[in-house]
């Protein structure tokens, strides 16, 4: 029953955060204007993705880099160094939330779909490979970026505020990217690619992505997971085990 219990009110918390998270929508639709160029319904279609993407977030990532630091101020740690597998995968996918997982992923698919339905863009099979693969590409990159920032627990083991902080990065796609000026854009896709996560997918189902963007939305797992492989393997020389 506490099992069952936690996995309802996990649902019910995730359904509170879906409501706020669809206001930006139902702002949107009442004003009946373009943002950034964009119409009400293509608007949801970024909502849409960044719901789905905070699936993979609230259910798979961010429990597991919340708790890194307990395993590191515990010494629990050590137990994941002996196993014959790799320490990073092991550390960072122990746990999920398959709740929120398939709660936000299924309400912000439907949420695309009749984005896209009422911008009266057909849904085809390229369109569905397309914005899964960016919608998978975002994922390893938000994936990436949160690791980076959290290596600094096996430095100072007690790195809560960190995870906090990290934490409040995903709320940059709440909204669309053209919200932001355009130096904060390109941060935002090439220095510190958090947009990359969300907008992308929703941009590429648009037909709004552009060629340089696109190459780069494929290009950006690859480099920013290496880069986040290379911290952590360097990053967990200096545990010193045993909850020190």
């Amino acid at each position: 029953m506490e099992y069952r219990a936690n996995f309802i009110t996990g649902i019910m918390m995730e359904a509170g955060y879906l409501l706020a998270k669809t206001m930006y929508v139902i702002v949107a639709y009442s004003a009946g204007k373009r943002i950034g160029g964009f119409s009400p319904d293509e608007i949801l279609v970024f909502v849409g993705s960044y719901v789905a993407l905070t699936g993979f977030y609230a259910g798979v990532f961010a429990m597991n880099l919340f708790q890194l630091s307990r395993l590191v101020h515990d010494g629990s740690f050590d137990l994941i160094l002996v196993k014959p597998v790799n320490t990073q995968f092991l550390a960072t996918f122990r746990r999920s939330d398959m709740g929120a997982f398939f709660f936000d992923t299924i309400a912000g698919i439907i949420m695309v779909i009749v984005g896209l339905a009422r911008s009266g863009i057909a849904i085809d099979l390229p369109l569905v490979l397309g914005w899964s693969f960016f919608a998978s590409a975002g994922a390893a990159v938000g994936y990436a970026l949160w690791i980076i920032p959290m290596t600094l627990v096996f430095r100072i083991v007690r790195a809560d505020a960190i995870a906090g902080l990290a934490d409040t990065f995903w709320d940059f796609n709440n909204v669309p990217m053209v919200v932001y000026n355009r130096i904060g854009q390109a941060v935002g896709v090439f220095v510190i690619p958090i947009f990359v996560i969300t907008n992308f997918p929703a941009l590429f189902a648009l037909g709004r992505l552009p060629p340089v963007w696109f190459a780069w939305g494929i290009a950006a797992p690859v480099i920013f997971g290496w880069i986040a492989s290379h911290i952590w393997n360097s990053a967990i020389k200096q545990y010193a085990s045993g909850g020190n």
